[in-house]
Parts: C-alpha cells; structure tokens; sequence
C-alpha cells in the first residue's frame, strides 16, 4: 500500500494524474471517502492523465454515469452511492466497456464483478487541512 498527504485540489489531481499513468486500458479504480473527500477531484487528475479534458468531469452522483473521452479510449466515471455496489450492472456497463476504456467507480463495494483483472483501490480521508489518499494497484502481469 502506498499512501501520501494531499494538502489541496492541486495535489489531488496531481495524484490523479499520476496513478492514471501507470493504469493499462481496461483498469479499474475503486474510490472510496466521504462526501467531499476529493473523489471527483482526483478524477479530473486521472483525466487529465489519459489525454482528455479534465474540465469536462463532474460529480456523478445524479446522473449515476458519466463517460469522457480518454487518449484512446473513454473513462467511464461511475458513482453508486445511490444504486449501490450491484447497480454497476443494472446499467449495462459491462456491454459498454471496451478493452481500451478505463472504469473509476466511486462509493465501490469490494466485490464486482469488475470488467478486468487490473482493479486498484484508493481512499481517501479528511487529515488536518488536506486529506489523506491510500492505495493499492495490482501487480504488473507477467511480461510487462
């Protein structure tokens, strides 16, 4: 597990924008924090990572899902505080993902299914003025 002190916004898409660097086409990363714990702003970082417009990433709590155009593929942005961790598949996002899209789920369950075998996970937690972010990727498969 890596960890790291993220004093603001800057430093949070920064995080984002890092991890989304070493994520393959096909990763998924599970969010995990409170309301207004830096989910969706990680997510511009991640974005911004893979090529495409970070001012384009709202919260998806209302709309539940939003999709984004990512360097070669798209960013699915999934938010199952509402639905629940199963309500990933009422929406038939599993007929929607292609091998080059990318998935971030926040408000995750531990359990999918996932549409990959890359799953990452990231909390993030209140600390002082900032916030706290742990996470954990999976490791690299053979060959790479």
């Amino acid at each position: 597990m890596a960890e790291r002190y993220l004093a603001d916004e800057v430093a949070t898409e920064a995080l984002g924008e890092a991890l989304a660097r070493i994520t393959p086409p096909g990763g998924t990363w599970l969010l995990r924090g409170e309301l207004g714990a830096g989910k969706t702003t990680w997510t511009r970082g991640f974005l911004r990572g893979l090529g495409g417009d970070p001012e384009e990433v709202a919260s998806p709590t209302y709309a539940v899902l939003h999709r984004y155009a990512a360097g070669s593929g798209r960013l699915f942005h999934l938010d199952l505080y509402r639905p629940g961790p199963a309500g990933a598949w009422t929406l038939g996002l599993e007929e929607s993902l292609s091998p080059d899209d990318w998935l971030v789920v926040e408000w995750a369950g531990s359990d999918g299914p996932w549409p990959t075998t890359w799953v990452a996970e990231l909390a993030l937690t209140e600390e002082g003025e900032g916030r706290r972010a742990e996470w954990t990727v999976p490791d690299a498969p053979a060959g790479q």
